[in-house]
């Protein structure tokens, strides 16, 4: 099945293009499609599919479209 990725922030950095499309098995789960992204750090990652956030062993669907952000911190205290 094919799974679309758009990478946000940090999850980008340095890679030629911030939107992938992943082959996966079709009984892939998110933790699937997060390891074959090519970034160093896949540990803290949030995917989100139509707008709510998935866990690692979410089964994926073909067509998704998933969202990956790295955490977000700051701001004022």
């Amino acid at each position: 099945m094919k799974v679309k990725i758009k990478l946000y922030g940090a999850s980008a950095g340095g890679l030629e293009k911030s939107e992938l499309e992943l082959d996966l098995r079709e009984d892939a789960t998110t933790q699937d499609a997060v390891n074959q992204l090519p970034v160093r750090d896949r540990v803290y990652l949030y995917v989100v599919r139509d707008g709510m956030r998935l866990s690692q062993d979410a089964r994926l669907r073909d067509g998704d479209k998933l969202l990956i952000f790295p955490p977000v911190t700051g701001g004022e205290d």
